[in-house]
């Protein structure tokens, strides 16, 4: 496996947007400070409880790696019943998570984008974890941009870490022997090896509903010439000299017969079939990318090309929030999973079978990790990079005016005005913002 990586700032991606369907008759505000932050209760060892956790790693490796994990867990907590609610997407997950909520039964816990959890909190029925962290021995070792992604815009914490990732290079090393280190090398080379049988890239920007993982290259590509696609407020920026950069640069690789768009991972795709020579993805993909290479050739992982003045980058993933109920019981055993989700053991496991990045910093110490790096030290430095990333603010908006995104790079790559089709998005995300408030 041919790899390198190299340190650098990163950005968190957010999830989808919704309303939560909920009345002041059916929250359940937590008791205690302003903040609503109250100590964690204990478990009871002598009461059964069933707890739900409501996710989506339904696909691949995901599902009976959760698994294992729930396994394990039940083994040390026999009195702990772990009942996994899985939904088939992202998007099923925020609708099923709202209508239990909105009919008073919510999941125990469930995974969460910062956004969602932003509107969970603000509407009364998710736990605040000031305290619970306080009094937790895995805060201070989970890594830095881990941490801040935890929070919302209060201040407080109102999540704990699950998968996380960040975007590589994946390439054919027949045809691109060494990963380009810029992106002015990258479109060099794309161009090269791109004719009628090959395009070097291919990405899926999504739709206004649902932007995929074309628009988060944009994000990465925006950073990486001076700027990112949202301001520290959450404020939509499309229009800046970052964004149209990063866009130009895409429209530039179209013309050049080096990029294609597609739907349901087309980089992955055309990898795999050798009709592409690059998949700009997440470490996730890293898995299904090898799956789809197969025996074909060698496939090699760098990292992100660096732009003029920095390394752009996107972390994403979900961290995992837990609901408010009336139960105490249910709320500490619910917590109780959560810390050993997060815990070094099962996330070292996790990552080796997952290939998400392991949260907590003592998992680099453990077998299952560094059996799994002798392979791929790729992976090492990527894990490391988690300590210098930075979440874009978790708001309610930043999907939607994600969407309007998307819709942009569509337009202007399949022919349309960059300025024209950014300044269009920008407009539309701007009312986005202001209808939320």
């Amino acid at each position: 496996m041919t790899s390198s990586f190299t340190r650098r700032r990163m950005l968190t991606g957010v999830g989808a947007l919704g309303t939560l369907a909920a009345t002041g008759s059916l929250l359940s505000a937590c008791a205690g400070d302003d903040t609503g932050a109250t100590p964690p209760p204990s478990v009871d060892p002598d009461t059964p409880v069933t707890i739900t956790f409501m996710h989506s790693m339904a696909s691949g490796a995901l599902k009976p790696a959760l698994e294992a994990i729930v396994a394990a867990f039940t083994d040390e907590n026999p009195h702990i019943k772990v009942e996994l609610a899985e939904q088939p997407n992202y998007g099923q997950l925020r609708a099923q998570i709202e209508a239990q909520t909105a009919a008073g039964s919510p999941p125990t816990i469930a995974q969460v984008y910062g956004d969602w959890a932003a509107t969970y909190a603000d509407s009364g029925v998710l736990v605040n974890l000031d305290q619970y962290a306080a009094e937790s021995d895995q805060w201070d070792k989970f890594f830095t941009g881990v941490q801040d992604d935890l929070k919302l815009t209060d201040g407080s914490i109102w999540m704990w870490p699950f998968n996380k990732s960040v975007m590589v290079q994946y390439y054919n090393t027949e045809m691109v022997p060494q990963a380009p280190t810029s992106w002015e090398e990258f479109a060099t080379v794309a161009a090269d090896v791109s004719d009628d049988k090959v395009v070097a890239l291919s990405i899926d920007p999504g739709d206004a509903s649902s932007p995929a993982g074309g628009t988060q290259l944009v994000e990465a590509l925006a950073e990486a010439f001076g700027d990112g696609v949202f301001a520290a407020d959450g404020s939509p920026t499309f229009d800046g000299e970052g964004t149209t950069q990063a866009l130009q640069f895409l429209v530039d690789l179209k013309a050049k017969g080096a990029l294609a768009l597609g739907k349901d991972y087309p980089g992955q795709q055309a990898l795999g079939s050798q009709t592409g020579a690059f998949d700009v993805s997440s470490v996730a993909s890293y898995q299904y990318n090898l799956e789809a290479v197969g025996d074909a050739f060698e496939m090699g992982v760098a990292p992100m090309p660096t732009g003029p003045t920095k390394v752009g980058n996107i972390m994403a993933g979900t961290n995992v929030a837990l609901f408010d109920n009336e139960d105490q019981n249910v709320v500490a055993a619910g917590w109780a999973f959560m810390q050993f989700l997060a815990s070094a053991p099962q996330q070292a496991a996790w990552s080796a079978a997952t290939g998400y990045l392991p949260v907590h910093s003592d998992a680099l110490n453990e077998p299952a990790f560094t059996e799994y790096v002798a392979d791929n030290a790729w992976v090492t430095e990527a894990t490391e990079q988690l300590n210098e990333s930075q979440a874009l603010p978790p708001v309610p908006w930043a999907q939607e005016c994600s969407g309007k995104l998307a819709s942009a790079i569509s337009e202007a790559v399949n022919g349309g005005d960059v300025a024209a089709a950014l300044a269009k998005a920008q407009q539309a995300a701007v009312k986005v913002q202001q209808e939320h408030g």
